[in-house]
Parts: C-alpha cells; structure tokens; sequence
C-alpha cells in the first residue's frame, strides 16, 4: 500500500512538472536588425575602453539617419543600427564586437576587431535599443568592411556589415 501511494506521488509530480514545462517553454534568445544607416550622437560622455580601436568608447543619444551600408570615411561620421531580441533575462550581459580592417593605434597596438560585455535591461525578455561606431580618431580612418555585432552567451542576435570607403570631400 505505502509503495503504491509512493507511486502516486511520483506519478503526479512527474506529471505536474511536465505541463509545467509545456505551459512556460523555455525559448532560445532571437534577435534582429530593426533599421540601420548613418548615425549621430549627442551628448557625449566618454569612458576608458582600452580594447577598442579608439581606446575609449562614449555613450550618449543616437540617432539614425540616412538608410545606407555605404559610409564615407571621414572623422566624426558613425554608423549603425537598431536591433531587437526577444526571450532575454531582465538583466542579461550582452556581448558588441566590432571587426574592422587592420588598425594600428597610436601606442603601437594593432587590432581588426574588439569587444565589449555590457549589462542591458530588458522588458518581459526583450530590448529594442541602438548601436552605432563613430569615426572619432585619425588612426581609425581606414576604409574596407566593418562588421557591428550583438551576442548574447554567445548566440548572435543582431549583424550588419557597412563598407566604409574613401570619399572624394
């Protein structure tokens, strides 16, 4: 009798937490390009980011404007996009990596790509935000293909590819 009523249990709770599971699915993060092109920014605050081609990176209000993955290379001009994702947790760390053409800065270092994990919010597990690679330095004036990317725990969420070339201004 007690091991029939043991079975019971367990019969029942395997059974619960199976339509648990059915009930609230446990879904990979998605992400896409919403729209992307030439960007601006606006107040600008800048932080140490001795990975990056600049050696710092800013943060501020981006805006986009022109629609194109054609951009003149000239200091001050950025590029970028808007991407979203969905099934997140509230607090997830995601991952930008830029990749570049060969770029060697003042201190003598060379890199063609560089990263960053920054902590975002999400809302019920999406984001919808903006990201964008200003030209700020002379060194990083280097035409060719640059690649702006959003990763999160390695899964890629949101990718475009801007061929940045040398203008006739």
């Amino acid at each position: 009798m007690r091991y029939q009523a043991l079975l019971q249990v367990v019969g029942f709770w395997l059974l619960a937490s199976s339509c648990a599971e059915a009930a609230a699915p446990i879904s990979p993060p998605t992400g896409a390009v919403v729209r992307y092109g030439l960007c601006a920014q606006r107040d600008r605050v800048s932080y140490t980011q001795p990975q990056s081609t600049a050696g710092y990176a800013t943060t501020g209000l981006l805006q986009l404007s022109e629609t194109t993955t054609d951009v003149p290379l000239r200091k001050g001009v950025g590029f970028g996009f808007v991407w979203k994702a969905n099934n997140l947790p509230a607090r997830p760390v995601v991952t930008y990596r830029v990749e570049h053409p060969s770029i060697t800065r003042p201190d003598g270092v060379t890199l063609d790509h560089f990263e960053e994990d920054l902590q975002e919010d999400s809302v019920n597990g999406s984001i919808e935000t903006i990201d964008c690679y200003i030209l700020s330095e002379d060194h990083e004036l280097v035409p060719g293909q640059w690649t702006l990317s959003v990763f999160f725990r390695g899964s890629l969420l949101a990718k475009k590819i801007f061929r940045v070339y040398e203008s006739k201004l």
